[in-house]
């Protein structure tokens, strides 16, 4: 399956021109702590008609120190075991800790963040369906 990159939608989620049949919504989700580390989660609601077979979120933190560290969130590996997320379902988008680096920061430090980049793939292709993402 080759990798397709598509244009970042943020937005505040809300109002007509957002159907529920037709938009993948990523938001952020809880905060943990790993070795003194903040992982951060982002949390993805599938509001298609179409199954997600693979989703990866790039976002940028900047840190109260001005340091920015970018990264990947995934709905599973990228070879690794299928795990589609089906209409109407809500998944979560973890980062793996043994394929990126941590933030080396409490999530208190974080003082922004930004989509920079949104893979989404279903039936072999690129998700057609608008991706809104609230990091």
């Amino acid at each position: 399956m080759t990798r397709t990159w598509l244009t970042v939608l943020v937005t505040g989620f809300g109002g007509a021109a957002m159907a529920a049949d037709g938009m993948v919504e990523i938001r952020r989700g809880a905060d943990g702590m790993l070795f003194g580390s903040c992982v951060p989660s982002l949390v993805l609601d599938n509001k298609t008609l179409r199954t997600l077979d693979y989703v990866q979120v790039d976002v940028e933190f900047v840190l109260r120190d001005g340091r920015r560290a970018t990264l990947e969130f995934k709905s599973r590996y990228r070879h690794g075991i299928d795990r589609p997320i089906a209409p109407g379902a809500s998944a979560a988008l973890v980062v793996h800790g043994d394929e990126s680096r941590p933030l080396w920061a409490t999530c208190e430090e974080i003082v922004s963040s930004r989509a920079v980049s949104v893979a989404c793939e279903t039936a072999g292709g690129a998700c057609t369906e608008t991706v809104g993402v609230k990091p």
